[in-house]
């Protein structure tokens, strides 16, 4: 049996934690390319890595490539394409494009082109059209272009994956699903001790973090994923992949969040419950810099204020403080943070044992781990 082309988008950095997630699923001919990994598979594999992703940010299944030399054989290509097979004659679509060194002037009219050769397919068909939605279509394609080479594209997952389902309160300055995710991967803690987050906000790292220990896919919280509203949606594959899940019902570690924002502690309080995590996730008004592990050795990953929307009055000096507080509370520990101000980092004043370069959104980070020790020196590791 042949197997179909995917593609799954992810933020940069994150890549090769992408592939190597996917070949865990069952993904064959992985390649990593910009911000995503082309791969082959089954049909089932694209629901399953909609469902359990913890990298990807959506999913495209590939459903027709060809060249074209005008916009005239451009069109033909694209109206010689079943769309029927996937959208209704009453239903809703829109079509997104990237285009690079083509012969269409821009993007958009190869997006127009596009639409118009479905429209045009299903009015000789049936005498009737589906509409165009382009907030929330009911099938959503994706066009490609590179030079004379154009690429045809279904969005398996409607909505961004980072989107988990479990977001009720939203923190002013809240870290990305994904990158959450990805900096709980990075970090090398596989649930072995406990996991504290000292400045929890929504408690986005915590929940992540579990969701990691106790087996949880992803996308288990989500109500919707864009293949639900394909006309060949697969409602006994889909089951299949949801009733194989086993998760972890007891874990031998314990989750800390804390922060000092009232607010915020109730926003968290509010995305656990969400997840029905309480019984794993334990919350406490407190500062950082009286934070003390249950146990050692713990992990503890963080995300302290660096932009705009939570002012530090110096973030020189509070950076300093963090470092202490690392320093002086938590021996034979480890330490994961991210932060997009470059220059505050280096007031943490430890040696690092490991650098990354990643996004949070729109915002540039570090992320940074150290391996805290007592005694008047920390040892120092190579990343």
């Amino acid at each position: 049996m042949n197997n179909d082309f995917f593609l799954a988008k992810t933020f940069a950095g994150f890549e090769n934690l992408l592939l190597k997630e996917l070949k865990k699923y069952g993904a064959k001919n992985a390649i990593v390319l910009n911000r995503s990994v082309q791969f082959e598979g089954d049909y089932d594999l694209l629901y399953k890595v909609n469902y359990y992703s913890r990298f990807a940010s959506r999913v495209l299944w590939q459903v027709k490539k060809f060249d074209f030399d005008s916009n005239d054989s451009f069109y033909k290509e694209m109206k010689s394409f079943p769309a029927e097979k996937y959208l209704s004659r009453t239903g809703t679509f829109a079509v997104s494009c990237t285009a690079s060194e083509s012969i269409f002037k821009t993007p958009l009219f190869a997006a127009l082109v596009t639409k118009d050769a479905i429209c045009d397919r299903f009015r000789d068909q049936y005498g009737e059209r589906p509409d165009v939605d382009k907030e929330n279509p009911e099938v959503q394609f994706h066009v490609y272009i590179y030079k004379n080479t154009a690429t045809l594209y279904l969005d398996s997952s409607g909505d961004s994956l980072h989107k988990r389902g479990y977001k009720v309160s939203n923190h002013p300055a809240s870290i990305n699903e994904i990158t959450a995710a990805a900096m709980v991967a990075l970090s090398g803690w596989e649930g072995s001790c406990d996991l504290i987050d000292p400045m929890c906000g929504g408690g986005t790292i915590l929940i992540e973090a579990a969701m990691q220990a106790l087996n949880i896919p992803a996308g288990y919280y989500r109500e919707q994923f864009g293949f639900f509203k394909w006309l060949n949606f697969d409602r006994y594959v889909w089951k299949k992949i949801i009733n194989g899940v086993v998760i972890n019902d007891d874990i031998p570690i314990d989750f800390y969040g804390f922060d000092n924002n009232p607010r915020f502690l109730g926003m968290a309080r509010a995305n656990v419950e969400q997840a029905r995590l309480e019984d794993f996730i334990l919350l406490n008004k407190r500062d950082m810099r009286t934070v003390k592990p249950k146990r050692t050795p713990a992990m503890l990953i963080f995300n302290p204020p660096y932009d705009e929307r939570l002012e530090i009055e110096d973030n020189n000096a509070f950076y300093k403080e963090i470092g202490d507080a690392l320093k002086q509370n938590f021996p034979q520990c480890k330490a994961f943070l991210i932060s997009s101000d470059f220059n505050a980092l280096k007031n943490i004043g430890l040696k690092t044992c490991f650098k990354q370069n990643m996004f949070n959104g729109p915002l540039e980070c570090k992320y940074y781990g150290y391996d805290l020790f007592s005694g008047k020196f920390a040892p120092a590791h190579k990343p």
